[in-house]
């Protein structure tokens, strides 16, 4: 994985439903004023809000040392093409199967209480997918729009060493952020996971394989990521 350097910016590409939440308090406390969490309104249809990272010579500002946000190509603000200028990333993964999973629940529940929007326009979501099985089955591919756009089935490897200084895994968030401490030189702090889903209705999982059939990459990007993640544990 690629080294971190301290001297420049590094991007936090916050992954839907991959305790995303619960981070936020831990990089504030890492970097303080100059952490930078970039939100989105989904009742506006407008891009990500975007911080400079350089000043008129060219030179990076130190007020500029963590950017966090949820890159997503969908709407028009992916990774690498929205800071071209940053070339080190982090970010936490979990199994792509629950992951979207977790999403169904999360919107499911946000929906009921008549707050899903999408693109400046309230959602009835539930309507759209009556049920966890409908949203696997024909599951929007918005989890590739989180992922840098330039990886594929051939270079994913590459590309995601080539940026990454490190990707975490959910299932195993003591040894990630412990790992992440230890990446970016900062002390260990343990956290208590936020913003969980409510499951309220049989998960299928069943599906799984068909999932991993239709979206390869997917399971790769996870694969590799836990690859590299047993093996920072055991070095």
């Amino acid at each position: 994985m690629k080294q971190y350097d301290p001297t420049q910016p590094i991007i936090y590409t916050h992954i839907p439903k991959c305790a995303g939440t619960s981070v936020v308090q831990l990089l504030r406390q890492w970097f303080g004023p100059a952490y930078h969490k970039l939100n989105q309104d989904e009742s506006k249809d407008i891009l990500l809000p975007r911080v400079e990272t350089r000043d008129e010579q060219g030179n990076w500002l130190p007020s500029v040392k963590c950017i966090h946000g949820h890159f997503n190509h969908g709407r028009g603000y992916g990774l690498p093409y929205y800071y071209p200028e940053v070339n080190q990333y982090f970010t936490i993964l979990r199994d792509p199967f629950d992951l979207v999973t977790s999403m169904y629940f999360f919107a499911k529940g946000r929906s009921e209480r008549g707050e899903f929007w999408h693109r400046g326009e309230r959602v009835d979501f539930c309507k759209l997918f009556p049920s966890v099985g409908d949203y696997l089955r024909s599951y929007p591919y918005w989890l590739f729009h989180h992922l840098p756009q330039d990886i594929t089935l051939d270079n994913y490897r590459a590309k995601l060493e080539e940026k990454f200084v490190a990707i975490g895994i959910l299932e195993d968030m003591p040894n990630t952020l412990s790992i992440l401490a230890e990446t970016l030189g900062q002390p260990y702090t343990p956290l208590s996971q936020l913003n969980v889903s409510e499951y309220n209705e049989p998960v299928p999982f069943q599906l799984r394989e068909r999932f991993y059939r239709d979206y390869p990459l997917l399971q790769l990007v996870y694969e590799f990521a836990l690859e590299n993640h047993r093996a920072r544990i055991s070095a």
